[in-house]
């Protein structure tokens, strides 16, 4: 009997404890969004950050005039994976 109170008293602190973690985490990802941007093959690429600035700084392989564009709906996920030909 003692050892399923302890045990029992055991699940529920470590249970309570990664359930503290978890909603310490969460606010880390809570305003990350996904952007779009111009690579320098001219290919559109997305990439996933908190802010545009963080975008366009964790933006591999960006365009030297590439800026970046927040990806709201459906159709501007579309646009991901598309050539802009003026750029090659």
């Amino acid at each position: 009997m003692t050892y399923t109170k302890n045990m029992t008293a055991f699940a529920l602190t470590v249970g309570l404890a990664l359930m503290s973690l978890v909603a310490l985490a969460s606010p880390l990802f809570a305003d990350a969004a996904s952007y779009a941007y111009v690579d320098a093959q001219g290919e559109v690429k997305m990439v996933v950050a908190n802010d545009w600035m963080t975008a366009i700084a964790a933006a591999p392989n960006i365009h030297i005039n590439s800026g970046v564009f927040l990806l709201s709906s459906a159709s501007d996920f579309g646009a991901v994976g598309d050539d802009i030909p003026w750029v090659k």
